[in-house]
C-alpha cells in the first residue's frame, strides 16, 4: 500500500505536506508526515510515515523531511504547500521548519494548521470554566501519581482488570496542553 501511495503522489505531481511532532505510547517523540494531493480532481490525504525525532529545531526537522522525501523519490520542488502548528520551531519566521523548506522551494507556501488553531481556541474556552479546569487538573494529578513508577501502573491495571466486570476498562492518559480532542473522551484511553 505504501508504494502505491508514493506512486500516486508522484503521478499527481503537486502535493502539500503536513508535519507534526508527537510522542508515541512509549513517550518517544517522532515526526508524523502526511501528504495531500489530488487524485481524479479529488483531494486525498495520506499518512506516510513516522520519522524518528532528530531534534526540535526547525533546521533539524526540515532536513529530516527533505531527506525522507529524497529517499522515497518525491521531488521537494513539487511541494506547493506546507502546514504545521504555530510553534516557533515549525512556523518561525527565521528558524522555523517552514522557513528552511521555503529556502529550498519558494513555491511551498506556509498555511497554519487550522486544526491546531481550533484546538487552542477550545483550550482557551475550557479554561474559562473553573469547574473544567479543576476537573482536568484532578485527572492530570491522577495520571502523574499512577505513572510515577511502573509498580503503580501495574497496581492500577491489576485492580481495574479484576474489578469483577467483563467490560473494557480505561487507563489514564496524559493531558495535552494544546489538543482539545484529548479532553473529549475524559482523558482516558480504552485498553
Amino acid at each position: 500500500m505504501f508504494n502505491e501511495i508514493i506512486k500516486r503522489v508522484q503521478s499527481a505531481k503537486y502535493y502539500s505536506i503536513s508535519v507534526d511532532s508527537s510522542p508515541d505510547e512509549a513517550r518517544i517523540d517522532q515526526l508524523t508526515v502526511t501528504i495531500r494531493y489530488l487524485e481524479n480532481s479529488q483531494p486525498v490525504e495520506r499518512f506516510v510515515t513516522f520519522l524518528p525525532n532528530v531534534g526540535h529545531r526547525g533546521q533539524q526537522m526540515a532536513n529530516a523531511l527533505i531527506n525522507y522525501l529524497k529517499d522515497v523519490n518525491i521531488n521537494l520542488q513539487d511541494c506547493r504547500a506546507q502546514a504545521y502548528d504555530n510553534a516557533p520551531n515549525m512556523a518561525g519566521k527565521y528558524e522555523g521548519m517552514k522557513t528552511h523548506i521555503l529556502k529550498e522551494n519558494s513555491f511551498s507556501i506556509f498555511i497554519p494548521c487550522s486544526g491546531h488553531s481550533l484546538n487552542l481556541v477550545g483550550k482557551a474556552a475550557a479554561n474559562t470554566c473553573s469547574q473544567a479546569v479543576d476537573f482536568f487538573n484532578f485527572v492530570e494529578g491522577l495520571f502523574n501519581f499512577f505513572t510515577a513508577g511502573t509498580s503503580r501502573v501495574q497496581i492500577l491495571t491489576d485492580k481495574l482488570s479484576h474489578s469483577g466486570t467483563k467490560k473494557d476498562y480505561y487507563i489514564l492518559k496524559r493531558l495535552s496542553d494544546t489538543r482539545w480532542f484529548c479532553r473529549a473522551d475524559l482523558e482516558f484511553l480504552r485498553n
